[in-house]
Parts: C-alpha cells; sequence; structure tokens
C-alpha cells in the first residue's frame, strides 16, 4: 500500500514559474517509490489577484496533472490598490501574504482530505514562507511528520530590505522556531544549511537533508564547441531578478536613504548587478578589441522576461550587433533554444562581504542536462562549487575582465577542453533525487510513529 502525504505547493503549474518545477518533478516520481502526494495548491482562477504578473503553460506537466489528486483551493485575497495600505500590509508582515485568506479554505477541506487518505506526513516548498506555519497548524492538528523543503533561504533572503532590524529578529525568532518544529528538512543548496547552522546552532543537524534542484529526462550526448562554425551561439534562459533602482537603494548607507527607510535592514549585503550579463559583457567588449576575428562568431541570445535596463547595457558595451533578446519562451521551448545553442552563460550575485552565495539557479540543471559547455561568470557560492564539480563549466572571475576574455579566447580557439563529470551528472536526475526524497519521507514517519525526536 502506498503512503499517503500532503503535498502543500503554493504555486504548481499551469503557472510556469521557476518554483513549480522542483515540486512537479516530486510528485511526478514520487508514487514510483510508494508515496502517494496529495497536492494542495492555489487555484488558478486567483492567479490575476495574487501576483502583479505570471506566466501559463498549459502543457507543463499534463500528464502528470492528469494523473495526481490536486485540490486548488480559492482565496478571497485582493491585491490592494491604494499605495498606503499596500505599504501598511508589506511593512507589518512576517512571513508575506501569499497565504494570507487562503489558510481558511485549505482548512475547509482538509477533515474531508484527512478521513478519506489518511495521510502521514504534510511536506511544504518554499518560498512562499506563509507556508511554514500552515504546514506546521495542520501537521498539529492531525499529527502528521512534518518536512519543509527550502528552495530558497528565508531570513537570509536579502533581494529587498527588511522594514527594521526587528522584523529580522522577529525572522530569526520564527526560522528557528519552525526549523526545531520540523521532523526533516530539506534545502536545495549546502550554503542554506551552512547559514541555518551559523544561526541557529541549537537546531539538530540530523534532520538536514540536501537535495538540490535536477533535470528531468535523459543526459543528451555532450557536445564540445566546433570552433569552425561561422556562429558561435551563447544563450541565457531566465530572469536576472534585478533593478538599477533596488541595487542603488541597497548599496545606500542608513543615513543616506529617506523617510522609513532609514530603517531598513540588510543582514548581509549582495550585489546584483553581478547577477546580470554586465561583467561578461565586459569580458565580451575586450575580446571584440583584441580577438576581433573569434568575437565577430559570437552570438548572444537571451531568452525570458525582457528587463527594462537590457538594451542600454548592450548598447553600453557596443554589443549591438552581437546580443539581442528573443522573448519568453513555454518550457519546451526553453529546452530547445537551449539544445540550439553552442555555449550557455551562467551569472551569479556576489555577497559585499565575502559571504558565499546559497542560489543555484535552476536553469543550471537544464544546462547539465544539454551537455553543452557553460559560460560561467559566477562569485564565490554553492554555484561556483557545483559548477566546479560538473567539469563542464568555464569559469570565469567577473572582476577580472582581462583574464576572463583571455579565457573565453582559448575556449573559442580550442585550447580549453572541457569534459563532464558524466557520473556526477547523472545524480542530478529527477528521478534518482525523488528516491532520494521518498526514503527521507518514509523514515521520518518511521521515527515520528516510534516516537525519535531530533
Amino acid at each position: 500500500m502506498p503512503v499517503n502525504i500532503l503535498f502543500l505547493a503554493f504555486e504548481f503549474p499551469p503557472r510556469n514559474a521557476a518554483g513549480v518545477y522542483r515540486s512537479l518533478a516530486f510528485t511526478k516520481y514520487l508514487p514510483q517509490n510508494g508515496i502517494n502526494p496529495l497536492i494542495l495548491t492555489l487555484d488558478p482562477d486567483n492567479y490575476g489577484d495574487m501576483y502583479q504578473s505570471f506566466s501559463i503553460d498549459p502543457d507543463l506537466g499534463r500528464e502528470v496533472l492528469e494523473q495526481r489528486r490536486i485540490y486548488r483551493i480559492k482565496t478571497s485575497y485582493k491585491k490592494k490598490k491604494n499605495h498606503l495600505a499596500q505599504f501598511v500590509e508589506v511593512f507589518f508582515s512576517i512571513h508575506g501574504n501569499e497565504t494570507k485568506l487562503w489558510e481558511e479554505n485549505v482548512f475547509a477541506i482538509l477533515d474531508q482530505v484527512i478521513n478519506e487518505y489518511r495521510p502521514s506526513a504534510i511536506y511544504a516548498t518554499l518560498p512562499p514562507f506563509g507556508s511554514l506555519p500552515l504546514a506546521l497548524k495542520i501537521s498539529r492538528k492531525y499529527n502528521l511528520a512534518l518536512i519543509y523543503d527550502f528552495r530558497d533561504a528565508w531570513s537570509q533572503w536579502t533581494m529587498t530590505p527588511y522594514g527594521t532590524f526587528g522584523h529580522y529578529i522577529r525572522t530569526l525568532q520564527l526560522e528557528r522556531k519552525y526549523l526545531k518544529a520540523a521532523d526533516a528538512i530539506l534545502a536545495t543548496s549546502k550554503q542554506i544549511f551552512e547559514d541555518f547552522k551559523r544561526l541557529h546552532p541549537s537546531v539538530s543537524t540530523d534532520k538536514y537533508h540536501y537535495i538540490p534542484n535536477g533535470y528531468e529526462g535523459e543526459l543528451n550526448k555532450w557536445k564540445g564547441i566546433e570552433v569552425n562554425k561561422d556562429t558561435i551561439l551563447i544563450g541565457y534562459v531566465g530572469s536576472f531578478y534585478y533593478s538599477t533602482a533596488g541595487r542603488a537603494d541597497m548599496m545606500k548607507k542608513w543615513w543616506q536613504r529617506k523617510g522609513h527607510r532609514m530603517l531598513q535592514y540588510l543582514p548581509v549585503k549582495q550585489d546584483w548587478l553581478y547577477k546580470t550579463p554586465y561583467f561578461f559583457f565586459k569580458a565580451l567588449s575586450e575580446l571584440i578589441k583584441t580577438n576581433p576575428e573569434i568575437a565577430a562568431k559570437i552570438k548572444v541570445q537571451f531568452a525570458g522576461k525582457k528587463e527594462e535596463w537590457l538594451d542600454e547595457m548592450i548598447k553600453e558595451f557596443g554589443l549591438e550587433k552581437h546580443a539581442e533578446h528573443i522573448g519568453e519562451l513555454t518550457h519546451n521551448d526553453s529546452l530547445s533554444f537551449q539544445e540550439s545553442c553552442d555555449i550557455l552563460l551562467l551569472t551569479s550575485a556576489k555577497y559585499i562581504d565575502g559571504r558565499k552565495d546559497y542560489m543555484i539557479a535552476l536553469k543550471t540543471f537544464e544546462y547539465f542536462q544539454q551537455q553543452k559547455p557553460i559560460l560561467a561568470f559566477v562569485n564565490e557560492g554553492a554555484l561556483k562549487d557545483i559548477l566546479i564539480e560538473s567539469n563542464m563549466a568555464l569559469i570565469c572571475d567577473p572582476d577580472n575582465s582581462e583574464a576572463s576574455m583571455k579565457k573565453m579566447a582559448d575556449l573559442l580557439k580550442g585550447k580549453i577542453q572541457l569534459k563532464p563529470d558524466v557520473d556526477f551528472i547523472k545524480s542530478l536526475s529527477r528521478d534518482k533525487q525523488t528516491k532520494q526524497l521518498a526514503d527521507i519521507i518514509t523514515n521520518t514517519i518511521k521515527e515520528r510513529s516510534e516516537g525519535i525526536t531530533r
């Protein structure tokens, strides 16, 4: 008999967003490993109430969705139209507003679900971080094993500042509470756990289980660069999560800010300019000057939501003849685009204090599957670490454009040959990772039933 679990995934297909792919893959393969997920997710009719903008891919995971038990639950939440109301709502929120007014509708159906399927655990994928208290309430009410999966860090997620230092302290307190309450904790990078250990040393590290993101399907055959081609296509897919105004605010000292922003607090500072192609463009512009015959072959294409600053950045480095944006793509079209590229580009943000970044872009694993050389302008962190393990990336220092330019030239001349570690990359397949997750779920349920706490 399969083991039933509640699978709390606020974001799920048909919404096309980075946060849905891990959940989709797990729900696809868990039944093959004796685990039956009962999926609790937001009703698509409410996407417009919840998100400023969103993308829908009706074909995303269609074969999986038709075979799984999915509860698409409505919310009565409405975005505030008044700017003052928006500010008040955000300022006085710790967990975020996504699960606000959704929770009551979740509990309205749970008695029936529990009585019919008798689940043994609840798994919650994060963010949104409002799922933390919701999953804990469900776990306690129905005596279910509690499993949190951190796709991102919480307290150390610094895309925007905390409203005040007090907001940060309260987030740390709640983060510790949820970590202690959980029976098992998953994360997509080892650095998330290193931060948890530093911030919450009282939490048992036996709860921590590292399952990175992965890729779906078989590996393609490795294909190095054909140096004699007339055109070398360098491709990038996805968003950069960067704004010039946001970076300016993050870099200001507290006394340089205005109004309530003087109270804002950042536990760590990241420079998100490094997440953009700025430093790649800088090295490419130097390559054009020093190796024009090589540079003439290079074409760069960006697929995804177009950023308002991209054209200006291309113009700044004189790359109008080399770089272009090709628009947003469905997931299948994105994979086809990657397959058409000769080289795939990755970037990462930089911590100002030298700390290691915890983020590993989801596209990394699709790049691994494509088996194409990766051009990586990355800083110290989990992404750089996993790229080194893969042995299929040319690691370039964003702060040393001359050295990066020379590396790029050597790669395009065939002087640098990359050779992927196939065994390592195969370990990142979604089916193997889901087998690992199923084992964690099974052991966690068993330990809870036996009264074993960690």
